[in-house]
This record gives C-alpha cells, sequence and structure tokens, in this order.
C-alpha cells in the first residue's frame, strides 16, 4: 500500500470515529426529543434538550470543520481533483444541516411546553436525523471513491 493509500485508510478511520460520536449524539438528542413530548411540563427536561442541541451543534461544527474545508475531503479530493465537486455538494449540505440545527435550536428555546410542539419538534428532529445521515454517507462515499 502506497502513502496515499495509507494516508486516505486514515482519513477513512478518523472519519468513522467522528461519525460514530455524532450518530451517538443523535440517538442521545431523540431520547431527549421523546421525553419532552412524554412530560412537556417538566422544565428539566426541556432545560436538557436545548444543553443538548447546543452542545451537539459545537460537536457537529467541529466534525464538519475536520472533514471539509482543509480536512480530510479536501486531502482526498486534492488527490482526486475530479472529486471537488462532490466535496463542494457536501460542504452546500454542512451549511445547510446548521442552519436547519439552528432553526431547531431556536424553536426548543421559544418555550413552547406543550406535548403538541414537542411533537412537532420531535418530527423536525427527525427530518434533521435523515439529513445528517445522507451527509455522512456522502462523506464516506468520497472517501471511499478517493481510495479506489
Amino acid at each position: 500500500m502506497d502513502f496515499a493509500h495509507r494516508q486516505i485508510a486514515g482519513m477513512k478511520m478518523c472519519l468513522n470515529h467522528s461519525q460514530a460520536g455524532i450518530e451517538e449524539s443523535l440517538a442521545e438528542l431523540e431520547v431527549d426529543f421523546r421525553a419532552c413530548v412524554d412530560h412537556p411540563h417538566q422544565h428539566s427536561l426541556h432545560i436538557k434538550l436545548i444543553e443538548h442541541l447546543v452542545s451537539f451543534r459545537w460537536v457537529l461544527d467541529q466534525h464538519f470543520t475536520r472533514v471539509a474545508g482543509e480536512g480530510y475531503l479536501e486531502n482526498v479530493a486534492s488527490m482526486r481533483p475530479g472529486m471537488y465537486l462532490e466535496l463542494r455538494e457536501i460542504e452546500c449540505r454542512q451549511c445547510q444541516v446548521i442552519d436547519d440545527l439552528d432553526a431547531l435550536i431556536r424553536s426548543v428555546r421559544s418555550g413552547d411546553l406543550r406535548r403538541e410542539a414537542f411533537a412537532e419538534l420531535l418530527v423536525e428532529f427527525g427530518r434533521l436525523h435523515s439529513a445528517i445521515l445522507d451527509e455522512e454517507s456522502l462523506e464516506r462515499s468520497l472517501v471511499e471513491k478517493g481510495l479506489a
């Protein structure tokens, strides 16, 4: 295995580790949302959800910084210049995910403590969750193509 392939294999390992942390956080957030749906008037659950969302936003932003821009995916694309278009698509999706997450955080912070409101937010979170998983799939695909 040459140096470039070892480098990409290392990036793939780091990417997988980072994505596993994102997916674990998503599962924890889903539990938090469901707890708020089940117990909408428990202020402590609402506060916990907000704190987890804000923390997750930071983690996700750090993940995106590591994988795009000057990160893993940029390195793969620099080795395979034909992949820059895919990288730009991933970066656009990352921006949209952060914007959607920010909107969700604003909605949760609005303080509407009705079961129906939390149920609607859970649906929004489900869409965001899917968008994040789709974006991660594109990240993995880019790295896999870089190994080819």
